[in-house]
Protein backbone atom coordinates (compact mmCIF):
# COMPACT_ATOMS: atom_id res chain seq x y z
CA UNK A 1 0.00 0.00 0.00
CA UNK A 2 1.69 2.92 -1.16
CA UNK A 3 2.19 5.74 2.22
CA UNK A 4 1.05 9.16 0.78
CA UNK A 5 2.87 12.37 1.99
CA UNK A 6 2.60 16.01 2.01
CA UNK A 7 4.65 17.88 -0.50
CA UNK A 8 6.79 20.01 1.33
CA UNK A 9 7.00 23.60 -0.24
CA UNK A 10 10.69 24.90 1.49
CA UNK A 11 9.21 28.51 2.55
CA UNK A 12 9.78 30.88 5.47
CA UNK A 13 6.75 29.54 7.56
CA UNK A 14 8.16 25.65 6.92
CA UNK A 15 11.82 26.38 8.33
CA UNK A 16 10.36 28.49 10.97
CA UNK A 17 7.85 26.49 12.08
CA UNK A 18 10.61 23.12 12.23
CA UNK A 19 12.82 25.00 14.31
CA UNK A 20 10.32 25.33 17.21
CA UNK A 21 11.49 21.93 18.82
CA UNK A 22 15.49 23.05 18.77
CA UNK A 23 14.12 25.94 20.09
CA UNK A 24 12.04 25.02 22.80
CA UNK A 25 14.83 23.12 24.33
CA UNK A 26 17.06 25.86 23.90
CA UNK A 27 14.37 27.96 25.82
CA UNK A 28 13.91 25.87 29.10
CA UNK A 29 17.63 25.95 29.69
CA UNK A 30 17.48 29.42 29.39
CA UNK A 31 15.07 30.33 31.62
CA UNK A 32 15.33 28.49 33.79
CA UNK A 33 17.05 30.31 36.87
CA UNK A 34 14.67 33.12 35.49
CA UNK A 35 12.02 31.59 36.29
CA UNK A 36 12.74 30.71 39.62
CA UNK A 37 13.51 34.17 40.18
CA UNK A 38 9.89 35.60 39.06
CA UNK A 39 8.20 32.20 40.92
CA UNK A 40 10.05 33.15 44.40
CA UNK A 41 8.48 36.71 44.12
CA UNK A 42 4.79 35.26 43.25
CA UNK A 43 5.26 32.92 46.25
CA UNK A 44 6.32 35.98 48.28
CA UNK A 45 3.76 38.35 47.27
CA UNK A 46 0.55 36.06 46.40
CA UNK A 47 -1.46 37.81 43.87
CA UNK A 48 -5.27 37.40 43.90
CA UNK A 49 -5.33 36.83 40.31
CA UNK A 50 -3.83 37.12 36.66
CA UNK A 51 -4.54 39.53 33.62
CA UNK A 52 -3.39 38.93 30.47
CA UNK A 53 -2.64 40.93 27.41
CA UNK A 54 -2.22 40.20 23.65
CA UNK A 55 -3.31 40.08 20.54
CA UNK A 56 -3.27 38.02 17.08
CA UNK A 57 -1.44 34.89 18.04
CA UNK A 58 -0.29 35.77 21.22
CA UNK A 59 -3.86 36.32 22.09
CA UNK A 60 -4.26 32.57 21.49
CA UNK A 61 -1.45 32.41 23.63
CA UNK A 62 -3.28 33.83 25.92
CA UNK A 63 -6.16 31.84 25.78
CA UNK A 64 -4.01 28.93 26.92
CA UNK A 65 -2.74 30.73 29.48
CA UNK A 66 -6.16 31.62 31.04
CA UNK A 67 -7.21 27.90 30.96
CA UNK A 68 -3.44 26.25 32.71
CA UNK A 69 -3.52 28.96 35.32
CA UNK A 70 -7.07 28.66 36.26
CA UNK A 71 -6.67 24.98 36.37
CA UNK A 72 -3.45 24.58 38.11
CA UNK A 73 -3.29 27.85 40.24
CA UNK A 74 -6.75 28.39 41.24
CA UNK A 75 -6.67 31.86 40.34
CA UNK A 76 -9.30 33.73 37.76
CA UNK A 77 -7.66 34.82 34.41
CA UNK A 78 -9.24 37.51 32.82
CA UNK A 79 -8.41 39.27 29.51
CA UNK A 80 -7.30 42.87 29.33
CA UNK A 81 -8.43 44.99 26.70
CA UNK A 82 -5.85 47.69 25.35
CA UNK A 83 -7.90 50.10 24.29
CA UNK A 84 -9.09 50.65 27.54
CA UNK A 85 -5.84 52.12 27.93
CA UNK A 86 -4.51 52.64 24.54
CA UNK A 87 -7.79 54.74 23.32
CA UNK A 88 -10.35 55.28 26.74
CA UNK A 89 -6.93 56.48 28.52
CA UNK A 90 -9.07 54.61 31.59
CA UNK A 91 -7.10 53.64 34.41
CA UNK A 92 -7.86 50.15 36.05
CA UNK A 93 -7.28 48.75 39.70
CA UNK A 94 -5.02 46.39 39.27
CA UNK A 95 -3.42 46.07 42.58
CA UNK A 96 -2.37 42.33 43.99
CA UNK A 97 -2.57 41.23 39.87
CA UNK A 98 0.36 39.76 37.66
CA UNK A 99 -0.42 41.41 34.19
CA UNK A 100 0.89 39.06 31.85
CA UNK A 101 1.58 40.58 28.22
CA UNK A 102 2.47 38.59 25.35
CA UNK A 103 3.88 39.69 22.38
CA UNK A 104 6.21 38.39 19.38
CA UNK A 105 7.54 42.22 18.17
CA UNK A 106 6.82 44.18 22.00
CA UNK A 107 6.11 47.02 20.06
CA UNK A 108 2.31 47.55 18.94
CA UNK A 109 1.52 51.07 20.37
CA UNK A 110 -1.95 49.76 22.29
CA UNK A 111 0.24 47.19 23.98
CA UNK A 112 2.63 49.47 25.21
CA UNK A 113 -0.12 51.81 26.65
CA UNK A 114 -1.83 48.70 28.06
CA UNK A 115 1.43 47.93 30.24
CA UNK A 116 2.16 51.28 31.21
CA UNK A 117 -1.47 51.41 32.35
CA UNK A 118 -0.78 48.26 34.10
CA UNK A 119 2.08 49.46 35.83
CA UNK A 120 0.27 52.63 37.28
CA UNK A 121 -2.40 50.41 38.25
CA UNK A 122 -0.10 48.46 40.83
CA UNK A 123 0.04 45.04 38.59
CA UNK A 124 3.10 43.09 38.69
CA UNK A 125 4.24 42.82 34.95
CA UNK A 126 6.03 39.98 33.08
CA UNK A 127 6.39 40.21 29.42
CA UNK A 128 6.89 37.08 27.46
CA UNK A 129 8.10 38.77 24.35
CA UNK A 130 10.48 37.36 21.53
CA UNK A 131 12.06 40.73 21.18
CA UNK A 132 13.83 41.17 24.17
CA UNK A 133 15.37 44.53 23.08
CA UNK A 134 11.52 45.84 22.15
CA UNK A 135 10.01 49.25 24.03
CA UNK A 136 8.02 46.58 25.74
CA UNK A 137 10.52 44.64 27.17
CA UNK A 138 11.49 47.78 28.71
CA UNK A 139 8.77 48.79 30.68
CA UNK A 140 7.95 45.62 32.70
CA UNK A 141 8.66 44.52 36.01
CA UNK A 142 10.00 41.02 34.49
CA UNK A 143 10.89 39.78 31.01
CA UNK A 144 10.36 36.27 30.05
CA UNK A 145 11.89 35.73 26.70
CA UNK A 146 10.17 33.32 23.99
CA UNK A 147 13.69 32.76 22.64
CA UNK A 148 12.56 32.15 19.19
CA UNK A 149 15.53 33.85 17.38
CA UNK A 150 13.84 36.01 14.42
CA UNK A 151 10.82 35.37 13.10
CA UNK A 152 10.29 36.50 9.39
CA UNK A 153 7.38 34.28 8.26
CA UNK A 154 4.15 37.12 8.46
CA UNK A 155 2.31 33.98 10.00
CA UNK A 156 3.93 33.01 13.14
CA UNK A 157 4.56 29.83 14.61
CA UNK A 158 7.72 29.58 16.49
CA UNK A 159 6.83 32.59 18.88
CA UNK A 160 3.57 31.41 19.61
CA UNK A 161 4.61 27.65 20.50
CA UNK A 162 7.30 29.11 22.28
CA UNK A 163 4.92 31.63 24.09
CA UNK A 164 2.67 28.78 25.47
CA UNK A 165 5.94 27.01 26.36
CA UNK A 166 7.08 29.90 28.41
CA UNK A 167 3.79 30.35 30.32
CA UNK A 168 3.49 26.47 31.16
CA UNK A 169 7.31 26.53 32.30
CA UNK A 170 6.35 29.53 34.38
CA UNK A 171 2.82 27.62 35.79
CA UNK A 172 4.73 24.62 36.33
CA UNK A 173 7.53 26.03 38.22
CA UNK A 174 5.24 28.59 40.44
CA UNK A 175 3.04 25.14 41.69
CA UNK A 176 6.29 23.00 42.07
CA UNK A 177 4.74 20.41 39.59
CA UNK A 178 7.86 17.71 38.88
CA UNK A 179 5.10 15.95 36.70
CA UNK A 180 5.03 19.28 34.42
CA UNK A 181 8.48 20.19 34.84
CA UNK A 182 9.14 16.34 34.22
CA UNK A 183 7.16 16.61 30.36
CA UNK A 184 8.03 19.79 29.45
CA UNK A 185 11.67 17.96 29.72
CA UNK A 186 10.58 16.21 27.04
CA UNK A 187 8.36 17.92 24.93
CA UNK A 188 10.90 18.99 22.39
CA UNK A 189 11.41 15.30 21.42
CA UNK A 190 7.45 14.92 20.97
CA UNK A 191 7.29 18.54 18.95
CA UNK A 192 9.97 16.89 16.48
CA UNK A 193 7.65 13.76 16.53
CA UNK A 194 4.68 15.59 15.53
CA UNK A 195 6.87 17.62 12.88
CA UNK A 196 7.33 14.16 11.15
CA UNK A 197 3.50 13.15 10.61
CA UNK A 198 1.55 14.55 7.55
CA UNK A 199 -1.88 14.84 6.55
CA UNK A 200 -2.09 14.08 2.86
CA UNK A 201 -5.74 12.94 3.08
CA UNK A 202 -7.10 16.19 4.82
CA UNK A 203 -5.89 18.62 1.55
CA UNK A 204 -9.15 16.99 -0.81
CA UNK A 205 -11.63 18.27 2.05
CA UNK A 206 -10.03 21.78 2.46
CA UNK A 207 -8.28 22.54 -0.92
CA UNK A 208 -11.69 24.08 -2.37
CA UNK A 209 -13.32 25.25 0.85
CA UNK A 210 -14.62 28.70 1.30
CA UNK A 211 -15.42 28.26 5.71
CA UNK A 212 -14.12 26.01 8.37
CA UNK A 213 -14.94 25.59 11.56
CA UNK A 214 -12.04 24.58 14.33
CA UNK A 215 -13.15 22.64 17.26
CA UNK A 216 -11.48 21.94 20.55
CA UNK A 217 -12.54 23.03 23.97
CA UNK A 218 -11.17 24.04 27.35
CA UNK A 219 -7.04 23.98 27.16
CA UNK A 220 -7.48 23.11 22.96
CA UNK A 221 -9.55 26.15 22.52
CA UNK A 222 -6.35 28.08 22.01
CA UNK A 223 -5.37 25.71 19.12
CA UNK A 224 -8.50 25.74 17.41
CA UNK A 225 -8.02 29.52 17.37
CA UNK A 226 -4.69 29.81 16.11
CA UNK A 227 -5.60 27.28 13.38
CA UNK A 228 -8.64 28.81 12.38
CA UNK A 229 -6.48 32.20 12.36
CA UNK A 230 -3.37 30.21 9.89
CA UNK A 231 -6.09 29.20 7.75
CA UNK A 232 -7.48 32.71 7.33
CA UNK A 233 -3.78 34.19 6.99
CA UNK A 234 -1.92 31.55 4.53
CA UNK A 235 -5.04 29.62 2.99
CA UNK A 236 -7.69 32.44 2.77
CA UNK A 237 -10.41 30.10 4.38
CA UNK A 238 -12.67 31.78 6.40
CA UNK A 239 -12.39 29.67 9.32
CA UNK A 240 -13.47 30.08 12.92
CA UNK A 241 -11.91 28.50 16.34
CA UNK A 242 -14.78 27.62 18.45
CA UNK A 243 -15.52 25.71 21.70
CA UNK A 244 -17.00 22.44 21.14
CA UNK A 245 -19.60 23.67 23.76
CA UNK A 246 -20.10 27.25 22.39
CA UNK A 247 -20.28 25.95 18.98
CA UNK A 248 -23.90 24.54 19.91
CA UNK A 249 -24.88 28.09 20.28
CA UNK A 250 -25.72 29.33 16.61
CA UNK A 251 -22.85 28.38 14.41
CA UNK A 252 -24.32 24.85 13.80
CA UNK A 253 -26.66 26.38 11.65
CA UNK A 254 -24.43 26.99 9.01
CA UNK A 255 -22.97 23.00 8.72
CA UNK A 256 -24.24 21.13 6.25
CA UNK A 257 -23.37 18.89 3.43
CA UNK A 258 -19.36 18.22 2.98
CA UNK A 259 -18.91 20.97 5.21
CA UNK A 260 -15.26 21.18 6.68
CA UNK A 261 -15.24 20.53 10.19
CA UNK A 262 -12.09 20.16 12.10
CA UNK A 263 -11.97 18.71 15.76
CA UNK A 264 -8.69 18.64 18.20
CA UNK A 265 -8.40 16.35 20.65
CA UNK A 266 -7.76 17.38 24.57
CA UNK A 267 -7.19 13.81 25.78
CA UNK A 268 -8.42 15.16 29.03
CA UNK A 269 -12.16 16.14 30.62
CA UNK A 270 -13.16 17.78 27.36
CA UNK A 271 -12.68 15.21 25.22
CA UNK A 272 -16.29 13.24 25.65
CA UNK A 273 -17.73 16.84 24.98
CA UNK A 274 -15.10 17.00 21.77
CA UNK A 275 -16.27 13.71 20.32
CA UNK A 276 -20.11 14.34 20.58
CA UNK A 277 -19.94 17.06 19.07
CA UNK A 278 -18.25 15.88 16.33
CA UNK A 279 -20.59 12.89 15.69
CA UNK A 280 -23.02 15.72 15.65
CA UNK A 281 -21.37 17.40 12.71
CA UNK A 282 -21.21 13.90 11.07
CA UNK A 283 -24.77 13.49 11.50
CA UNK A 284 -25.52 16.94 9.54
CA UNK A 285 -23.38 15.25 6.79
CA UNK A 286 -19.86 17.52 7.58
CA UNK A 287 -16.68 16.17 6.33
CA UNK A 288 -15.35 15.55 10.02
CA UNK A 289 -11.56 15.55 10.59
CA UNK A 290 -10.48 14.85 13.70
CA UNK A 291 -6.67 15.15 15.26
CA UNK A 292 -5.77 12.72 17.43
CA UNK A 293 -8.97 10.85 18.82
CA UNK A 294 -10.62 8.52 16.08
CA UNK A 295 -14.44 9.51 15.91
CA UNK A 296 -16.53 6.38 13.47
CA UNK A 297 -17.09 8.03 10.34
CA UNK A 298 -14.58 11.42 10.48
CA UNK A 299 -11.29 11.41 9.39
CA UNK A 300 -8.35 10.83 11.51
CA UNK A 301 -5.36 12.92 11.23
CA UNK A 302 -2.26 11.13 13.22
CA UNK A 303 -1.26 13.57 16.12
CA UNK A 304 1.13 12.34 18.88
CA UNK A 305 -0.04 12.21 21.96
CA UNK A 306 1.53 14.82 24.51
CA UNK A 307 3.18 13.70 27.76
CA UNK A 308 0.91 15.98 29.45
CA UNK A 309 -2.49 16.85 28.21
CA UNK A 310 -1.61 20.56 28.63
CA UNK A 311 0.80 20.09 26.40
CA UNK A 312 -1.56 18.77 23.57
CA UNK A 313 -2.60 22.12 22.13
CA UNK A 314 1.65 22.77 21.27
CA UNK A 315 1.97 18.90 19.85
CA UNK A 316 -1.41 19.69 17.76
CA UNK A 317 -0.15 23.11 16.28
CA UNK A 318 3.14 21.68 15.54
CA UNK A 319 1.87 19.37 12.91
CA UNK A 320 -0.70 21.61 11.99
CA UNK A 321 1.54 24.54 11.04
CA UNK A 322 3.20 22.35 8.94
CA UNK A 323 0.16 21.02 6.90
CA UNK A 324 -1.46 24.52 6.30
CA UNK A 325 1.79 25.82 4.59
CA UNK A 326 1.12 22.82 2.42
CA UNK A 327 -2.42 23.79 1.70
CA UNK A 328 -1.43 27.27 0.96
CA UNK A 329 0.15 25.81 -2.05
CA UNK A 330 -2.33 23.18 -2.63
CA UNK A 331 -5.17 26.90 -2.89
CA UNK A 332 -2.38 28.02 -5.27
CA UNK A 333 -1.25 30.48 -2.57
CA UNK A 334 2.32 31.68 -0.77
CA UNK A 335 2.15 31.55 3.02
CA UNK A 336 5.12 34.00 2.72
CA UNK A 337 2.83 36.37 1.32
CA UNK A 338 -0.62 36.52 2.59
CA UNK A 339 -2.54 39.25 1.08
CA UNK A 340 -3.23 42.54 2.90
CA UNK A 341 -0.73 41.58 5.87
CA UNK A 342 2.30 42.61 7.09
CA UNK A 343 4.65 41.19 9.95
CA UNK A 344 4.94 43.87 12.66
CA UNK A 345 1.16 45.51 13.48
CA UNK A 346 0.65 48.25 15.49
CA UNK A 347 -2.64 48.74 16.63
CA UNK A 348 -3.22 52.13 18.77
Amino acid sequence: MPVHRLERPVTRMYREAGEIPESIGRQQTRNAALIEKITRKLKKTPPRFILTCARGSSGHAATYAKYLFETRTGLAVCSYAPSVASLYAAQTDMREAVFIVISQSGRSPDLLSATRAAKDGGAHVVAVVNDEASPLANLTDHVLPIGAGPELSVAATKSCIGAMSALYHLCAQWRGEHGMLDALAILPETLSKAWSFDWPLALEPLRGARQALILSRGIGLAAAQEAALKLKETCMIQAEGFSAAEVRHGPMTIVGEEFPVMAIATFDAAQQSIDSVSREFLDCGARVLVAGEPVDGALCLPTPRAPDSNLQPLVFLQTFYKFANALSFGRGLDPDQPRNLSKVTETV
